[in-house]
């Protein structure tokens, strides 16, 4: 496909200038060209993968839209950019989606189906849908990523590095194996590590109760515990309350006798509807260290009755909500399983990992956590211990991938000590740029108080844990690459590469070494986001491409939405600083949500998704980045409304003809840049041409540092009101009177090599954001007028920013001030800017002697004055610039301003019938009306001139196309000459 093949058509159609110009890419080896250009510094960008395991969404094109952005600018600028792709392979998002096909509810129900036939249906989906991505995820967005060279987790050269850095860890001590409280998701029977969680809050409503628990040998003495989680009562230990609070033994109407913490007695007691009560004696919390109470469901779980549970002390326990003294499951909660180690109190935990309650569970033994709660509550209630129930309106952890509610309960896993390294994380953290800063603290306080990284998960599609156990004695083995894996092995399953780092596979695989004749996998997959966590260095095959990575390493730049500050910011740094110990990137970019045009969050469930595929095929890839860009910062959050898109692509239209409006007249006059090079004819230039200039200048100077600072919004916003007003609106309006004249002059050639730099200029800007419509005008306007012009808008220079004369710039930003306040004027007078009025006063001016002129040709005014405004005037301003007009037309100028609305119809006519500006046409006028008639005759020379007509006859019956003119019926006939 060659330049002869783009046509400036009538009007831009986002659809068809993309198909064309996605043809002319593939055909030309664009792309290829742009990636292997070399000869600047290197900007290197790090992809944060997508998880192919789905169709790409609006949210998908936000992100991307600012990758391809930031790309773009950098190449332009002159940078050898590194914009190689990736993918997100394996994971639960994966699994659930194929547990969805293949309708599998648990992981007992993947197992009876066999794991090897379901990690190969993983590895299918993400097949799948890798075709999509690479098309409506990158293709037709026209994000320019490498994505034949991606990277890929699934793939076994990148699973090493995971391993790598696990042995690492090892060999740093940063390796842990402990038993401790983690969150699980009972659906998917697997643990969760901190960031993991951080991604599922969801408002809910959950039990909120306050229950009753007996002090041993004390009659009807009570601790009153409150709990939103009834179901951890069954594995409760002990009650904890804070040694230095005043805690209260409140006596209520039947006699019974409540500890409470005193300060909160007196709402407790409103609360519980207890009308006469009185304190019958305070201690402080350390004074009740040790009293002792009767578990509440003793009956109920008999693993819980004849054992001894008291009262202990935690700097944890508050006033903010519930009694002051806490139930205590060391089971099913972090701060309870600390407290439990520093008394030596017992971890029972009767919840198995997919949330029944195993035998330890009493009677609710082979039931569901979540289904035992209105249970146990009515349990209480017929054993007289519940004083409250009622439901609390909170945030609560859902899986990220499935929405199950979680669960909290101690298990043994694996785990990064991260606490060990925390304080060099953040410090490392202090160094990056992280946009805006105004975020940055969100980043911040969650790694200065990270946790240990829970890495092990129970389940099928991901990378291998890679630690192996020996049979017998225990000892822990970490194998750091494929290579030492076939070094160690007794036997190998007969499979290639790929499936032997991946489950089921490589269970099979059963190490040998001098000291242990057997070592056994542990049978865990990674967390996923440590997957795409070292990416940093698996992309590129860091330890193998060395030199590359050295140029890469650390990154320029990286972008993902804002809940990645817990996810895969955090794992690049965290998996970085275990290997390397230094940050992996040097700025990172945090893009806020994209919401439906409501402000509701965007889902499936909720059938508000809009989808890539969907938006282009109706809008345009070019429109809807734009509008992206355009309506808010990168960081904010973004209300999608498809109906708001229309606004960018009636911009981008303006864009094409103003153009279109360029090439018209470029071409009848014979115009080249090789033959009225800016730099000879500038001197020949009038104001009006200078001060686009000028104003050209100042948006290449304003745009780029906008585009340096990430602030694609104002970027974006400057450019489109740099074309739509600065071009279309003010210079080409101005430009009309000189181009329409079809003698030669000097000043005209002059305009022609101004509007064809700044033209060149903005489309090369234009192409950061809307590449597809900046290549078209290239090709079928620039290298038209332009031979020595880049073989594509992509592979051009940035612009460099020129003189700017500020005052000039002040005088027409004064003019075009006069101008609207005259249009408003006009507006209140009810007088068309067609029509023409014999005189305006301007008040408020400073630079009305230097765009006299050009305001009387933009008003349609015969003359321009200074002054007060003249009785019954009509006047408007705007930024103290006052202009008065006459409330009426004068009969002379009435008849002007009809010819003029004559005018208007002849041009839309010779539009109508496809007719081309040099065109000649014959016109004839069929009217009854006395005053068009003379308007007709008046001013026949000038409705000639205007609409180049050879012939103009007026008649009062003429078979044409009818039209209203000023309340009166005109037939209008033309045709070609």
């Amino acid at each position: 496909m060659s330049r002869g093949d783009f046509k400036l058509q009538p009007t831009y159609v986002p659809y068809e200038v993309e198909r064309r110009v996605l043809e002319y890419w593939r055909t030309n080896g664009i792309f290829q060209k742009w990636k292997s250009w070399r000869g600047g510094p290197i900007f290197a960008f790090l992809e944060g993968p997508p998880t192919t395991n789905g169709m790409p969404h609006v949210g998908h094109v936000r992100g991307r839209t600012y990758k391809d952005v930031v790309l773009r600018f950098h190449r332009l600028l002159g940078y050898d950019v590194w914009p190689q792709g990736g993918w997100d392979m394996q994971g639960m998002p994966v699994e659930w989606e194929v547990e969805k096909r293949l309708k599998l509810r648990s992981k007992k129900e993947v197992e009876r189906y066999g794991l090897e036939q379901f990690a190969k249906k993983c590895n299918e989906l993400v097949e799948e849908y890798l075709t999509y991505w690479r098309e409506w995820g990158t293709e037709r967005l026209g994000l320019w990523l490498d994505v034949e060279n991606a990277y890929e987790t699934r793939q076994p050269t990148y699973i090493e590095y995971a391993w790598r850095v696990i042995k690492k860890a090892y060999e740093r001590g940063l390796l842990v194996e402990d038993y401790r409280v983690l969150w699980f998701c009972p659906r998917c029977e697997t643990s969760l590590s901190d960031h993991e969680v951080a991604l599922g809050y969801e408002e809910r409503r959950d039990p909120s109760i306050y229950v009753k628990f007996r002090v041993e040998g004390r009659g009807d003495e009570y601790l009153v515990i409150w709990t939103t989680t009834p179901w951890t009562l069954v594995d409760n230990e002990a009650v904890a309350v804070h040694p230095e609070y005043a805690y209260a033994k409140v006596e209520v109407e039947n006699g019974e006798k409540w500890w409470v913490a005193e300060q909160l007695a007196p709402r407790l007691m409103e609360l519980f509807g207890i009308r006469r009560w009185r304190i019958v004696e305070v201690k402080r919390g350390s004074e009740l260290f040790g009293l002792r109470y009767t578990h509440p469901l003793a009956e109920e779980v008999p693993e819980r009755a004849g054992r001894t549970y008291t009262v202990v002390t935690a700097d944890f326990v508050t006033l903010d909500q519930g009694t002051g003294l806490v139930h205590m499951a060391p089971g099913h909660g972090p701060e309870d399983f600390e407290v439990a180690k520093k008394y030596g109190l017992r971890v029972t935990n009767s919840v198995e990992i997919n949330g029944i309650y195993n035998e330890m569970g009493g009677k609710y033994a082979g039931k569901y956590v979540h289904d035992v709660d209105k249970e146990i509550i009515e349990d209480l209630r017929k054993k007289g211990l519940l004083v409250k129930a009622e439901e609390i309106k909170h945030e609560y952890p859902h899986c990220w991938r499935c929405g199950t509610k979680l669960i909290l309960r101690a298990d043994r896993q694996w785990f990064i000590a991260i606490s060990k390294i925390r304080e060099h994380m953040y410090k490392e953290l202090r160094g990056v740029n992280v946009v805006p800063q105004k975020l940055r603290d969100r980043f911040d306080i969650f790694v200065q108080n990270a946790r240990d990284w829970n890495i092990s998960r129970s389940r099928v599609w991901g990378t291998p844990l890679p630690i192996w156990r020996c049979r017998k004695d225990g000892r822990i083995l970490v194998v750091g690459s494929l290579e030492e894996l076939k070094r160690l092995a007794k036997e190998l399953p007969p499979v290639d590469d790929f499936w032997l780092v991946h489950r089921p596979w490589i269970d099979r695989v059963v190490l040998k070494t001098e000291d242990c004749d057997e070592w056994v996998r542990e049978p865990y997959v990674m967390d996923v986001w440590l997957d795409s966590g070292v990416a940093w260095i698996a992309a590129v095959d860091g330890e193998r491409n060395g030199e590359l990575w050295s140029r890469l390493f650390p990154y320029d730049f990286v972008t993902e939405g804002i809940d990645q500050t817990r996810g895969w910011f955090y794992s690049l740094l965290a998996s970085a600083m275990v290997y390397v110990g230094k940050a992996p990137y040097k700025t990172v970019l945090i893009q806020g949500l994209i919401l439906d045009k409501h402000g509701q969050k965007m889902s499936k469930s909720k059938g508000n998704v809009i989808w890539a595929r969907d938006l282009f095929e109706k809008y345009g890839a070019d429109p809807v980045r734009l509008y992206i860009l355009s309506k808010a910062a990168p960081w904010e959050d973004l209300a999608f409304d498809p109906d708001e898109v229309k606004t960018t692509i009636s911009d981008l239209n303006i864009l094409w003809n103003v153009v279109k409006f360029a090439d018209t007249y470029m071409a009848l006059d014979g115009f080249t840049a090789e033959k009225y090079p800016l730099e000879k004819w500038l001197s020949k230039a009038l104001e009006e041409d200078r001060w686009l200039l000028s104003e050209f200048n100042q948006l290449v100077e304003a745009f780029t540092q906008y585009m340096k600072n990430y602030e694609f919004h104002k970027a974006a916003n400057l450019w489109r009101e740099f074309v739509v007003e600065t071009l279309s609106h003010r210079y080409i309006r101005l430009l009309r009177r000189r181009v329409w004249s079809e003698e030669p002059s000097d000043d005209k050639y002059a305009a022609y090599a101004v509007l064809h730099h700044v033209l060149k200029n903005v489309i090369v800007l234009g192409s950061i954001f809307t590449p597809f419509v900046a290549e078209y005008l290239w090709q079928a306007y620039v290298k038209k007028y332009e031979g020595g012009a880049a073989e594509s808008v992509h592979l051009a220079s940035y612009p460099t920013a020129g003189p700017i004369e500020r005052e000039l710039v002040d005088a027409f930003r004064e003019l075009f001030t006069a101008f609207s306040a005259l249009a408003e004027a006009r507006n209140r007078a009810g007088i068309k800017l067609r029509w023409p009025i014999r005189e305006v006063y301007i008040n408020g001016g400073r630079y009305l002697d230097r765009y006299r002129e050009l305001l009387k040709y933009l008003g349609n005014v015969k003359e321009v004055k200074t002054g007060s405004c003249p009785s019954g005037y009509v006047k408007a301003s705007e930024d103290a610039v006052e202009a008065c007009i006459p409330p009426k037309l004068e009969p002379e100028l009435y008849y002007e301003a009809l010819a003029r609305e004559i005018v208007r119809r002849i041009q839309v006519m010779r539009k109508e019938a496809g007719l081309e500006i040099n065109d000649m046409i014959k016109v004839a006028v069929g009217t009854k009306s006395e005053d068009v008639r003379k308007a007709v005759e008046t001013l026949k020379d000038y409705i000639q001139r205007e609409t180049r007509a050879v012939e103009l006859t007026i008649g009062e019956e003429v078979d044409g196309k009818v039209w209203e003119i000023s309340g009166e019926k005109v037939a209008i006939a033309i045709r070609k000459a």
